[in-house]
This record gives structure tokens, C-alpha cells and sequence, in this order.
């Protein structure tokens, strides 16, 4: 996502500013970029609230992302001089004009949207942090998130509120303790009355009101990881014709991005992400984690529907029928993943053209038929195990097609110890890219007779048809 997330404060010597920023870089050298950093913070503040030091390295906290190739630094100035300015001007307007006074129990001001193009766009989230020894017994913070688009930043503030709230609440609750241990030693009531004076002459940093050392190590955790997801799996549709929260009306296929993000669904994708350069974490997503969850008669139906077309709607609790969808996925060509929809939290999603879709147990499904293929996650459970129903009025063909063939084979030779189910996830991946190859091949064919031909030389037999209609229409 391309924003900056800045942690801010009100320092009780030098008034607001950002004392932490984290933003995404490509293609850029860090080292050039901390020098930069470096030169900008010298003259900076010296007070101990303002003046922090970020772990063994002063300077910044950066991680980077394999796949996408980004970097997520985090600093205490923004290390582009020109981000910088902005961040600074908007953490001034979040911490003193552009607050919330609608405040809950916890003293939070909630959210506030301000900004414009040439300053960039701001969602604030102002709250209280306890410190006894600063005026009024708390010292007030905010989170910020600037970005130039102002349209992505209004859809995905329900997605940032969420995330922004749990970041402020955590380091609330670590304030709350050091607070508690405080009150233990010397209480509010008797600084009071000894008229002791107790404020110190600066401001004590994040690190010394939550009592946790790696506070800001965890900070660049937070804010890489909602940078990462919110580009990842909130993407913006233009939606001409209809309106926005009715289906398409196009006859094209769905977008090439479209996973619902919510609290219990992501924690799950990135697992299953980095089983991606895992081996010993990949083998819990093979085929034969779908044969172990349905009965052993129900896997050839659930095959056939994945891999001819006929549409899959399982539903149940998401940290249920996850692990299921990602098997699922195995079973078709990395150009069709977009025909599935995992978590999806609409009813319209499942009469798109989504071919595999889960949902919770509060939306309401079609019932089964020939053209759909019904599994539901039960509730009850039997020595730890999902109960899962399975329906679908449809009939298997006599003869199965050859892909299908290979793959219960490869299923069957792992229960047979024959192969490990690493073995297995190769081999599904050769096998699925082989008829990937095939239909591209045949679609380039120009007439039928050369096609029959093709097919001939492929390999390809007449019980293999169903596949090869579902697939000749999503890859060219």
C-alpha cells in the first residue's frame, strides 16, 4: 500500500510531531536513504520522549517482502525529505485541530479524515496514553496514515480503524501496567496531598510508560504488516452501469485479485505464504487433506467439480474451511485462482461467476444441484475431527478424466506410504500445468481437424472433454 503510517505525540517541550514512520520502498538503496535519515535528524530534539534509540541499530527498523520485492523501513523522520514535511504537518493538525471529541471509555478520540491533494490525504486515530507523571496523568498520541489517494484511504478505513484501534489499545494496556506498578509505590492521592513535585522536567518516552523495551520493534511489525495486507487484499473496483454493491453486469471474468480480508482470514493467508518457501509446512496443504476431511467416497465427486467446472460452495467458520480452500486451489492453473473466493461476505459473490466459493454459516447458499456441489463444515465434531456434509444430485462419469485419473492415483500412492506429500504437491503441480499446456496448445489450434489432431498427438480422450471446455475458456 502506498502510504506512510506515523506514530505522533505531543511532546510536553517541543509540542506535536512524528516520533516513528514506516513506509513502503522499492527499488531503493537503504543506505542512501538512512544517510539521508541521519542528516535530517541532526538538530532534532533531545528530550528523552522524542529522542529514543530504535534497537541495535539507531538509525531504522527495516524488513522486506520476498514475493513483491518491497521494503517496509521504519524511522523517526521519514527518510524523504519532502514525505517528511507532510508527515510533519499532519501530525501538528492530528494532535491539536483534527480530533475526535467524541470520546469512548478508554479516552480515545476515535477516527478523523482530513487533508487535500497537495498536502496528501490523513486518517488520524488520536488516544490517551496513562504516564503519572505528565500533566493531566496521560500523554496524548496518534496514529496517522497519509497517502495521495483519498478515495483508496476512505474504502479502506474500516480495514485500517480495526487495526489502528488494536495497535492503540496494546499500547494502552502496556501503559495501564506500568501505571498499576506506579500506584503500588506511591499513589496519586498521596502525591497530592505531600505536594511533592512529581512532574519530571521532560517527558518520558513510549519505551518507559509501556515497560516494554522492543516496543517499537513491534510497532514496525504492526505497521509493515497492515501496509503489506492492504495492498495485497484490498484493491479498488470501478464499477460502471450498476451500483457498487450489486454484481457485475460485464461478461468478463472476475478480477485477478479479490480475497476478502477480515480479522480470522489473514492471519491464515500469510501462514500459508510463507509455507510457500516452507516445504515442511507446505505438505498440511495437499490433496489429500481434502480426502481426510470428507469421506473417502465424496473426494472423486469434490475432484470432478473442481476440475470440470461444476461450482463449489463450502461453507463453515473460516478458521475451518480455510485450510480446505487452499487444497482446493491446487486442484486448477494459476491463471484461474481468480474464479475462487475465499471468505467472501456477500450473498451476490456466490451467484457471480466465482466457480469455488466459502462462506460463513450466516450467509445464505443455494441448495444443492447439478450445478452446485454443497460442503458444509457441521459444528459437531467426533474425536477432534470436522463432521463435513457433502452434497451434490449430480452423477460421477463412468469413466473418469485422465488428469483425475493421476491425481487419486498420487493421492492413494501417499496413503500407501509410496510417496510424502511433499512428493505429492510436485506432482499435482506437474500434472495441473501439463492440461494447462494442453488447452493452451489446442486453443491455438485454427479449425477442428486440426484440433482432432492435436489431440491425438496429446493424448487427450473424449472423457477428458469436460475439463477441456471449462479450461479453453480462461486460458489463452
Amino acid at each position: 500500500m502506498n502510504a506512510v503510517i506515523a506514530l505522533c505525540h505531543f511532546c510536553e517541550a517541543h509540542g506535536p510531531c512524528a516520533i516513528f514512520c514506516t513506509q513502503t520502498l522499492r527499488d531503493t538503496k537503504i543506505e542512501d536513504l538512512l544517510n539521508v535519515e541521519q542528516q535530517q535528524q541532526q538538530g532534532q530534539k533531545t528530550c528523552s520522549a522524542c529522542n529514543y534509540t530504535l534497537g541495535r541499530n539507531n538509525n531504522a527498523i527495516y524488513s522486506k517482502d520476498t514475493e513483491s520485492g518491497a521494503t517496509f523501513v521504519s524511522t523517526k523522520v521519514a527518510v524523504l525529505p519532502e514525505v517528511a514535511n507532510l508527515v510533519k504537518q499532519a501530525a501538528v493538525r492530528s494532535l491539536s485541530c483534527e480530533i475526535n471529541t467524541n470520546r469512548d471509555g478508554d479516552g480515545d478520540g476515535g477516527f478523523v479524515f482530513f487533508g487535500d491533494s497537495s498536502r496528501g490525504h490523513i486518517l488520524s486515530h488520536t488516544f490517551r496514553v496513562s504516564d503519572l507523571q505528565s500533566r493531566g496523568y496521560y500523554q496524548l498520541f496518534s496514529i496517522i496514515v497519509l497517502m495521495k489517494d483519498k478515495y483508496f484511504l476512505l474504502n479502506t478505513k474500516p480495514f485500517l480503524a480495526e487495526h489502528l484501534k488494536k495497535v492503540s489499545t496494546e499500547l494502552q494496556t502496556g501503559a495501564q501496567r506500568t501505571k498499576a506498578a506506579e500506584e503500588q509505590n506511591y499513589s496519586v492521592r498521596q502525591r497530592r496531598l505531600s505536594g511533592a513535585q512529581f512532574l519530571m522536567p521532560t517527558p518520558r518516552s513510549l519505551i518507559e510508560l509501556t515497560g516494554e523495551e522492543h516496543v517499537f520493534a513491534q510497532l514496525h511489525s504492526h505497521f509493515a504488516w497492515i501496509l503489506l495486507a492492504g495492498s495485497r487484499f484490498l484493491t479498488e473496483h470501478v464499477t460502471f452501469g450498476n451500483l457498487p454493491w450489486l454484481p457485475p453486469q460485464s461478461s468478463g471474468r472476475p478480477p485477478a485479485q479479490r480475497l476478502t480480508y477480515n480479522s480470522s482470514t489473514l492471519p491464515m493467508i500469510q501462514m500459508y505464504e510463507e509455507s510457500i518457501d516452507n516445504p515442511e509446512q507446505d505438505e498440511f496443504f495437499s490433496l489429500r487433506h481434502i480426502k481426510m476431511v470428507v469421506r473417502k467416497e465424496d473426494f472423486a465427486t469434490v475432484c470432478y467439480c473442481a476440475l470440470t467446472g461444476v461450482k463449489i460452495i463450502v461453507r463453515g467458520a473460516p478458521d475451518r474451511t480455510f485450510q480446505f480452500m487452499v487444497c482446493l486451489k491446487k486442484l486448477l492453473p494459476e491463471p484461474m485462482h481468480n474464479l475462487m473466493r475465499i471468505d467472501a461476505q456477500h450473498q451476490h459473490s456466490i451467484s457471480s461467476e466465482y466457480k469455488i466459493i466459502s462462506v460463513s454459516n450466516e450467509i445464505a447458499v443455494p441448495i444443492a444441484s447439478s450445478s452446485v456441489l454443497r460442503i458444509d463444515f457441521l459444528d459437531k465434531h467426533v474425536n477432534g475431527n470436522d463432521i463435513v456434509s457433502v452434497k451434490w444430485p449430480g452423477e460421477l462419469p463412468r469413466k473418469y478424466p485422465d488428469l483425475m485419473v493421476k491425481l487419486l492415483k498420487a493421492v492413494q500412492a501417499v496413503e500407501e506410504k509410496t510417496f510424502t506429500e511433499l512428493v505429492l504437491n510436485k506432482q499435482t503441480k506437474v500434472l495441473i500445468e501439463e492440461w494447462k499446456n494442453k488447452v493452451i496448445c489446442l486453443n491455438h489450434a485454427k479449425s477442428g481437424s486440426v484440433q482432432a489432431k492435436l489431440k491425438k498427438v496429446l493424448g487427450v480422450q473424449p472423457q477428458d472433454q469436460p475439463i477441456l471446455n471449462y479450461w479453453s475458456t480462461h486460458l489463452h
